[in-house]
């Protein structure tokens, strides 16, 4: 801006108006123009005088607004900031959320039905195997127990691939109640079997270290004996 108003004025100084001389109308700075006349030394220094000071009235004008703005802008950017903050601790918020409901309705009861249909098979493989180590079986059935031994190692391979484990502890094991859920107690005068597992009932299942299903168990309950 500032040099197309000097250059302006240039151009104002080597051209003839029509019309007449033009009056300076820049709202900024109105200095007084330079009287007209023979140019001489004095002439000119008045010129070059006049110049610095419309120089110097539009770089002033020029800095006050940028001061304005630049003000402005430090006073709005707290606010700013604060908004930023508060969306991105919505969003973050509003994703855990998304998440949770997405686990808990879709990816938790997918990995469960993949475990169950998992054990499933592998029982499956576990009964046509004692067939074929008895010897009670027709020939003919060997292609569908070579089937269901493929279809057992395969589900094993997913089960494992998506980091599947069972939570199925033995007897006498110590009370995990982060994984275990009592359902029943079977009373016991061994004081050193109280609160250990009796067997378990229904496994749990955990996933990438999270417990989906507690272990559902019976454990031995200690109690004193009446003489």
């Amino acid at each position: 801006m500032l040099g197309r108003i000097i250059s302006d004025r240039h151009a104002g100084e080597n051209e003839v108006p029509r019309d007449g001389p033009r009056e300076c109308r820049d709202d900024r700075a109105n200095p007084v123009a330079p009287p007209s006349g023979p140019a001489d030394a004095s002439s000119n220094e008045k010129k070059r005088h006049w110049l610095t000071e419309f120089i110097l009235a539009a770089l002033d004008e020029q800095t006050a607004q940028i001061k304005a703005a630049l003000m402005e802008v430090s006073n709005r950017s707290p606010d700013a900031e604060a908004c930023l903050r508060i969306v991105a601790e919505c969003q973050k918020e509003a994703a855990a959320f998304g998440n949770h409901v997405l686990e808990r309705h879709a990816l938790h009861p997918s990995l469960e039905t993949v475990d169950f249909l998992a054990v499933s098979i592998r029982q499956l493989h576990e009964q046509a195997a004692s067939l074929v180590a008895g010897q009670t079986h027709c020939p003919l059935f060997q292609p569908l127990l070579d089937s269901i031994a493929e279809a057992a190692k395969m589900a094993q391979a997913k089960r494992e691939y998506l980091d599947l484990e069972a939570i199925c502890p033995q007897p006498l094991d110590d009370l995990d109640p982060a994984k275990h859920e009592i359902r029943q107690a079977i009373q016991t005068d061994d004081a050193g079997k109280h609160r250990k597992v009796e067997r378990t009932l229904v496994p749990g299942l955990i996933y990438r270290g999270t417990v989906l299903r507690q272990a559902q168990i019976s454990i031995y309950r200690h109690a004193e004996q009446a003489n």
